[in-house]
């Protein structure tokens, strides 16, 4: 079975980058058995973990057992754009001046692979193509899965289960698509709405691709959540690293509440607590202490690793500080006040002033190990606290949104405070309660997307996000020009464009307006270090 999965990437990695939506293999023949599919679901549609921290402080990729190095790092552009990450101006020095493709990223620029100096467009299309290779292996699973023998009562739990997986997966990665490449669901809007292709077949189609409304999107997202819920009632995997009911009733509240569906975002918040309930007690805790990882309570689902820490400054010593090309933002720092934990576990201040810990990473007293749970797809229950406390505010039902935000803050402060808040100031709270709790695990930008389409009164995103570029020489020691960039309430450039490299091909996809950057503020800078 290996045989096949390993060619059926093969023939996704080297085909044309107008064949996103091609099927990976015409030759299944080897596939037999239940067994069989399962091993492709684990090699080609759960995202791998693949980065590894060492004992010089950096991280790298995992290889396989023949040397070949998985670089694959789906979704983590949204690190990047958000209020949560400053970049170090220092890194220009040495070792880390290869951080430019981060540029087009940071700076919210209509080309994502644009250079720091406007002179080249790199690649644009990795996000687009991940993801697209796994739903193709995911619509494959689930065609083969209707043909496959059964021989054992066994056999058919299985079956079904894989299906719920395969659902799951395919599931969360169109609402990651969705959420990147299309603008955000606007009830009575989404209808109309350009989404991103639709597709769930395992054969070739040979016509031009269009875009499938955002609704349509949703509404495939749900059905898959859905089914996936039915299969896993008749049998599902234990363990964080497995797709099971949890995960489903977590990713549907969350489905629903970017829909403003604050009923049924009520109802599978408050699934998952019932279920769940764990919340871990920060109380006792010191900033060494790993708090996030596979151990922890509160942990649901985890896919893939902790790829930010490839980026951002996670040591506490002084020699490295030049290395890591971002570092936690001050808005970020400023969110939390003095007597809350998390300020203490999840960001740590270290011997120079200006660079913290990311909560999850491992640190000095850890290296050579990988991160036990990820930066990206990591599903705790926390959220589903927030979920709840967010749809019943919204849901007319203050009572129960203090109570819930209540019981979440108890584990967080050594006295907690008082949550008396109502109306807007409440809702406020709870939106600042996520960018505090679930910080750096990728859910930031996807919430600010959302909030921009907030009723006015009602949350409304009415901030401008400032990133500062610092440019450095070729040979990274001078440093010869800073820009401000600002991306305010409302602006365009919270929907990624379409990459380059499938607009090539499918021009029947059409565009998404998103202007070009230009900074409000420019330095030039005759600087040696």
């Amino acid at each position: 079975m290996r045989q096949i999965w390993v060619t059926a990437l093969f023939a996704v990695c080297f085909c044309s980058c107008n064949s996103f939506l091609k099927e990976y293999s015409q030759d299944l023949a080897r596939v037999k058995t239940v067994g069989d599919l399962e091993e492709l679901l684990i090699g080609s549609v759960y995202y791998p973990a693949v980065y590894i921290t060492s004992s010089d402080g950096y991280t790298s990729p995992v290889s396989d057992e023949n040397g070949n190095y998985d670089y694959s790092s789906f979704n983590h552009c949204v690190h990047f754009m958000t209020d949560e990450l400053e970049q170090n101006q220092q890194t220009g020095r040495g070792d880390f001046g290869r951080f430019e493709e981060l540029f087009g990223y940071y700076t919210w620029q209509r080309n994502v692979g644009i250079n720091q100096k406007g002179t080249k467009i790199g690649k644009e299309d990795d996000d687009w193509q991940q993801a697209y290779k796994y739903i193709n292996v995911a619509n494959m699973i689930l065609t083969e899965l209707e043909e496959i023998d059964i021989y054992s009562a066994n056999e058919e739990k299985s079956k079904v289960r894989l299906e719920g997986e395969t659902r799951f997966l395919r599931a969360l990665y169109y609402f990651s698509l969705v959420n990147l490449y299309a603008a955000p669901y606007v009830p009575g809007k989404a209808e109309t709405t350009p989404g991103i292709p639709l597709k769930l077949t395992s054969y070739i189609e040979n016509k031009a691709y269009e875009r499938t409304p955002v609704a349509q999107i949703y509404e495939q997202i749900i059905d898959d959540l859905e089914r996936a819920a039915e299969c896993f009632r008749e049998s599902e995997k234990t363990g964080i690293y497995r797709a099971n009911t949890n995960a489903v009733n977590l990713l549907l509240s969350r489905v629903y509440l970017y829909m403003q569906d604050y009923v049924n975002a009520r109802k599978y918040a408050q699934l998952v607590i019932d279920a769940k309930p764990d919340l871990k007690d920060l109380k006792g805790l010191e900033g060494r202490d790993n708090v996030l990882s596979s151990d922890n309570p509160e942990v649901i689902f985890s896919m893939g690793g902790d790829w930010l820490t490839y980026y951002i400054y996670g040591t506490d010593q002084t020699r490295y500080q030049n290395r890591y090309p971002f570092y936690v933002s001050d808005n970020l720092i400023a969110a939390y006040s003095d007597d809350d934990l998390r300020k203490q576990i999840y960001i740590q201040k270290g011997e120079n002033d200006k660079y913290y810990y990311k909560k999850i990473y491992w640190g000095r007293d850890h290296w050579g190990s990988v991160c036990s749970v990820s930066d990206n797809y990591l599903f705790r229950t926390s959220e589903a606290y927030l979920n709840l406390a967010e749809a019943a505010v919204f849901g007319n039902d203050e009572p129960k949104a203090r109570e819930v935000l209540g019981q979440l803050l108890a584990k967080r402060f050594t006295t907690p405070p008082v949550v008396s808040e109502s109306g807007e100031a409440l809702i406020r709270l709870i939106q600042a309660e996520r960018q505090r709790e679930l910080c750096l695990e990728g859910h930031r930008w996807y919430d600010i997307r959302r909030y921009t389409v907030l009723p006015e009164g009602k949350g409304k995103w009415n901030k401008i996000i400032t990133h500062v570029w610092a440019q450095y020489s070729v040979d990274g020691y001078d440093l010869e020009r800073v820009r401000v960039f600002e991306l305010p309430p409302d602006d365009n450039a919270f929907t990624l464009a379409l990459p380059k490299e499938v607009l090539e091909f499918q021009v029947s996809l059409g565009y998404n307006h998103r202007e070009e950057r230009v900074p409000v503020s420019e330095e030039k800078v005759d600087q040696e270090y």
